[in-house]
């Protein structure tokens, strides 16, 4: 099978590392963890940004490098869970804007928004790696059982 797209596999450590450190960071500055510590704000938005950054490559290097056996069947499993992971998403958009107009809230401003809309992209990644990585490995314990 031709894989043009996927990265060698061992991209895959170094975006397993990337994507958790880039994510605390990130949120461990949003909360305001560097508050009590004076820091120019122009480098907190480096912070931000530098680490919002280094989580998505983390995850699209996760997501998007080999398994060391590729074949057809991993494609296979590939698509069901990018299929599966774009209906929750879809599901999360309709699930949240329903509750916005039935409630009467929307986010809080500008940050607000922009929390949503990145709930929702992590959520389409991390949905689309648990379902990939879930199958693979209940499937990889079916052979290893019989």
């Amino acid at each position: 099978m031709k894989t043009k797209y996927l990265l060698p596999n061992q991209y895959k450590r170094l975006g397993a590392l990337m994507m958790p450190i880039g994510l605390l960071i990130w949120c461990f500055t949003q909360i305001g963890l560097f508050n009590s510590i004076m820091i120019i704000h122009w480098i907190k938005v480096m912070i931000l940004t530098i680490s919002f950054f280094s989580f998505l490559i983390g995850i699209y290097l996760v997501t998007f490098s080999k398994e060391k056996q590729e074949d057809e069947y991993i494609s296979n499993i590939r698509l069901q869970s990018f299929q599966l992971s774009a209906f929750i998403q879809l599901l999360f958009f309709l699930l949240s804007f329903l509750y916005m107009f039935i409630f009467r809230t929307e986010p809080a401003g500008d940050g607000g928004l922009e929390i949503f809309l990145i709930s929702s992209i992590f959520l389409f990644w991390l949905f689309y790696i648990l379902h990939f990585n879930f199958i693979l490995f209940r499937n990889k314990k079916k052979v290893y059982e019989e």
